[in-house]
């Protein structure tokens, strides 16, 4: 029960957190469905193409002619782990300070980068891949793969804790006079380095995913 129990908060959070954010872009998009595309782009709508444009341009340069088979699962991480990095600022369990979390993020990216590979280089390509540049490097080969999502996860998770904790310890040692502080506390930890550990883990997955793609599959012709 009590192994129950300490999943429950991460559990409930990543619910409410992608309920609120599919009912958000559920509305969403009715509103941009009424707008005029030949007229002015409403300031709303700019901050909105402008993600969607960077995480695009930067699908293309990597994919190549796929990119739009990837780009939307790439927003979604980077919607969603932004999200469950700053979900404390309104009073919800943060997700990604639990390991599990992190874990099955990474996962997640492990298995798009695996079965981009066998796509792209075909079954038999794929499992020759391990034995580049000589058959002696296979053992290397197979503790790379596996140590990259392990990688992943850890370093979304430690970043995480880590500001959580220093969060706490400000707030222990100066309880009261504290206060004036922790807002620009929590704008540095909880929105400043979520943003920054969101870029670091959706680019890694896509350079790795770009590293399983043959290179005449790269090239993107616009």
């Amino acid at each position: 029960m009590t192994f129950l129990y300490d999943f429950y908060g991460p559990m409930k959070a990543s619910v409410i957190i992608i309920a609120v954010l599919c009912i958000f872009f559920i509305i969403l998009s009715f509103f941009i469905k009424k707008v005029d595309p030949s007229k002015k782009t409403p300031l709303w709508l700019v901050p909105f193409l402008w993600i969607v444009d960077l995480v695009n341009g930067f699908v293309k340069e990597n994919i190549g002619m796929r990119w739009k088979s990837y780009a939307p699962w790439f927003l979604t991480l980077v919607i969603f782990i932004f999200f469950a990095n700053i979900s404390s600022i309104y009073l919800l369990d943060n997700p990604t300070s639990y390991i599990v979390v992190t874990a099955a993020l990474a996962f997640c990216s492990f298995v798009v980068i695996q079965a981009t590979g066998v796509v792209s280089l075909g079954p038999k390509g794929y499992l020759k891949s391990f034995l580049d540049p000589m058959p002696l490097m296979l053992p290397m080969n197979i503790i790379s793969e596996f140590t990259f999502p392990l990688s992943l996860c850890l370093r979304l998770y430690g970043n995480v804790v880590s500001g959580v904790a220093i969060s706490i310890l400000v707030k222990n040692a100066f309880e009261w006079f504290a206060i004036p502080f922790m807002p620009v506390i929590n704008l540095l930890f909880d929105i400043a380095f979520s943003i920054i550990q969101v870029a670091v883990f959706v680019i890694l997955s896509i350079i790795f995913t770009s590293m399983k793609i043959k290179d005449e599959e790269k090239i993107y012709n616009k």
